[in-house]
Order: C-alpha cells, then sequence, then structure tokens
C-alpha cells in the first residue's frame, strides 16, 4: 500500500501578505548593516565555527 503524499502548506491572503513585508524587511536590514553589526556577526560565526572545530577534534572526525 502507498504512503499518502503529505501536504505542502501555502500561504495566502493577508498571512502571505505579511510574510512576504516581514521578509523584505529583514532583507534590507541585512543589505543595510552598520560595521558594528557586521563585526557582531562575523564574531558571532567565528565563535560557532571554533566550537565546530573542537567538536570534530574531540569526535576524531576531522581532517585525516
Amino acid at each position: 500500500m502507498a504512503i499518502p503524499i503529505a501536504s505542502i502548506p501555502v500561504l495566502t491572503g493577508e498571512v502571505a501578505r505579511r510574510f512576504e513585508a516581514e521578509a523584505q524587511k529583514n532583507y534590507e536590514r541585512f543589505l543595510h548593516r552598520t560595521p558594528e553589526e557586521e563585526k557582531a556577526v562575523t564574531e558571532r560565526y567565528d565563535k560557532g565555527m571554533d566550537i565546530v572545530r573542537k567538536v570534530l577534534e574531540n569526535s576524531k572526525l576531522g581532517r585525516r
């Protein structure tokens, strides 16, 4: 017996308009970040990558 295919939710009407407006606002904010905001994002990224590297070192799954 076949497994039913799950439906894909689709936003319509006012919900879709609000979603699009919020996405556009976030994109505009991303494009016009201040140097301080850019530096903070870079620092968070670097910190996260350091954590990933440490986990890989400890798991022995890193470079071979």
